[in-house]
């Protein structure tokens, strides 16, 4: 019998930055640091940030957003790593227009829109999620990947490898946000006299036991990979292995998620009501995805075939839970 390690899940810290006076106003703080589970990718930030502060999303725009992840431009898909710093700026329709280092991020797909009013999620949200995006030249996320590894192709670079996905872009993003901070001083804007509203933290995700059934879950889907790659199991090598590989982390990053809604609605304010909907598609996409892959993969005559199943079974009985949340 498989033995799971029964270790906690450790959630890893996030530091984020507010490097505009009015963006660092209109969240109250220049600067915080929150914890996110394990497995998170870059892309959930994106969405995180309009969980977070939907007054950014629903009172400010028309505008425009720009961020970064360690002084680069973040890659969707890239799995989040402890100590990861991002940094935020803001600018109004008018601003962007007049700013050239608005304007850079802007050209360099580091910059979204924030349309005035109800904020809708739009459709390339599902890209930053699911294991196969659209691959539409027009998607914000898929047309801007796809030009960037046409560019290095055309270079004679390998646009998997790191430094050349970085070369450019990454380079000309960091050096676009110095010049901000530095146009920042110039103007006299000082982020340290900026006040601090006191709000108060979700708990950490090991801290909910629904996500901890959910991360143990994970964690007994990520011995029965082990154990098929030691056993050269022909069955990794499917698309339902693929699904079921993705979607199992997806699956823990969003349960926190929909917990923290629930956690601040329960305590008044609106933090999870923005985004409580679209997590929740999210999460029964999830399982319904999950259990598909699951029931194919039972199905095949392999070392883990009794542990698929009993994966499988153990997701069921999660089902309610989570979609209840």
């Amino acid at each position: 019998m498989m033995r799971v390690n029964m270790k906690k899940q450790k959630s890893i810290r996030i530091r984020m930055a507010y490097l505009t006076k009015n963006l660092a106003k209109i969240v109250g703080k220049k600067k915080e640091v929150i914890h996110l589970p394990a497995g998170s990718r870059s892309g959930d930030f994106i969405d995180f940030m309009i969980e977070r502060y939907p007054q950014v999303f629903e009172k400010y725009g028309p505008g425009y957003l720009g961020f970064t992840r360690n002084g680069e431009k973040p890659k969707v898909l890239m799995l989040l790593q402890d100590g990861d710093q991002y940094e935020f700026a803001d600018w109004t329709d008018e601003e962007i227009r007049m700013d050239d280092t608005a304007k850079r991020l802007s050209e360099l797909g580091a910059v979204m829109e924030l349309p005035h009013g109800e904020f809708k999620p739009p459709a390339w949200w599902e890209c930053t999620w699911r294991r196969v995006a659209c691959g539409k030249d027009d998607c914000s996320i898929c047309g801007k990947i796809k030009q960037d590894r046409l560019r290095h192709i055309m270079k004679g670079e390998d646009p998997d490898d790191m430094k050349s996905a970085f070369e450019d872009v990454g380079n000309s993003l960091a050096g676009a946000l110095r010049m901000l901070k530095e146009q920042m001083e110039e103007a006299g804007i000082e982020l340290e006299n900026v006040g601090e509203a006191e709000m108060e933290e979700p708990p950490k995700p090991e801290e909910f036991p629904l996500y901890q059934k959910v991360s143990m879950w994970r964690q007994e889907a990520e011995v029965l990979a082990d154990s098929a790659e030691q056993s050269e199991s022909l069955w990794l090598a499917t698309e339902a292995a693929a699904d079921f590989l993705w979607y199992k982390n997806t699956l823990a990053v969003k349960t926190y998620r929909q917990l923290c809604n629930r956690w601040h609605l329960a305590r008044g304010d609106k933090y999870g009501e923005f985004d409580l909907q679209y997590t929740g598609y999210v999460l029964e996409e999830c399982i319904k995805i999950l259990k598909q892959s699951l029931a194919q993969l039972s199905e095949l005559n392999s070392p883990q075939k009794g542990g698929l199943m009993i994966a499988l079974t153990r997701l069921a009985d999660l089902e309610k839970q989570i979609l209840e949340i």
